[in-house]
């Protein structure tokens, strides 16, 4: 009588012979061991780099914030007929929207005279022709009030606080045209007139301490706003024309 297969020495008790074996206990295969190499590696990546596409993402959201303000600031300037106003917190790192409740004159260029002729040679010239310049002008309208645009929103209870620029999200420098210097402490403003004028303006955004940043930039013209990357410096006056696609932009729709 033949034995069977599993009545031979070293053969494990209990097991079944031919195809019908244990089939419950087996090796994981080599697609198996792929896929959870390639999970590990993307939880390590997610890791290394989360952190910096998550502050990346709130640098950007913030620059999204001031293009929304400049756009909503020449909406409401001309469906209000009054100046509308974006302050920059550089302290606190808010942002907001104010408007005034009448006119309000736009101050001369430095060295304009309403008056006309030959450059005052005496001090006593210049005086008489500064006062010849403010009899013409007439009496001056009052220094125009702000109140906030709630449709711009705000953080909190108080409109006045305005809106946070992200977590870890801050201003760099901010500059408009009718400041000399870029501003980097304090309050900065830029304006928009009833009929679609601004005035140029760069806003330098970063996370933390980083080097790097974004820049929002404003033409006077059209009141259109970019986002480029880096930190850019307000440059000189030029035409429209000129905004066109550069290496390291990205115009917002």
């Amino acid at each position: 009588m033949t034995p069977r297969r599993s009545d031979l020495p070293g053969w494990p008790p209990g097991a079944r012979a031919g195809r019908g074996g244990d089939r419950g206990a087996r090796g994981l295969t080599l697609v198996e061991v792929l896929v959870v190499i390639a999970l590990i590696a993307l939880l390590s990546g997610a890791i290394v780099f989360g952190s910096g596409m998550f502050a990346s993402s709130r640098e950007r959201a913030a620059a999204m914030l001031v293009v929304s303000g400049v756009r909503l600031g020449l909406t409401r300037a001309n469906a209000t007929g009054n100046p509308v106003r974006m302050v920059f917190d550089l302290d606190h790192d808010r942002i907001q929207l104010e408007e005034t409740s009448g006119p309000m004159l736009r101050v001369k260029e430095e060295g304009e005279s309403t008056g006309g002729g030959a450059e005052p040679a005496t001090e006593a010239e210049r005086k008489a022709r500064e006062e010849s310049d403010r009899i013409l002008e007439g009496p001056r309208a009052p220094r125009a009030s702000f109140k906030p645009v709630a449709q711009f929103g705000f953080d909190g209870d108080d409109p006045g606080q305005g809106r946070e620029l992200g977590k870890d999200v801050h201003f760099v420098e901010v500059q408009t045209d009718h400041d000399g210097q870029a501003r980097s402490e304090g309050r900065a403003y830029l304006y928009f007139w009833p009929g679609g004028d601004t005035e140029r303006a760069v806003v330098q955004l970063r996370i933390g301490s980083r080097d790097d940043g974004l820049t929002v930039e404003v033409s006077p013209l059209t009141g259109r706003a970019r986002i480029r990357r880096g930190l850019h410096a307000l440059e000189d006056r030029r035409d429209d024309a000129d905004f066109g696609e550069r290496k390291g932009e990205e115009d917002t729709p």
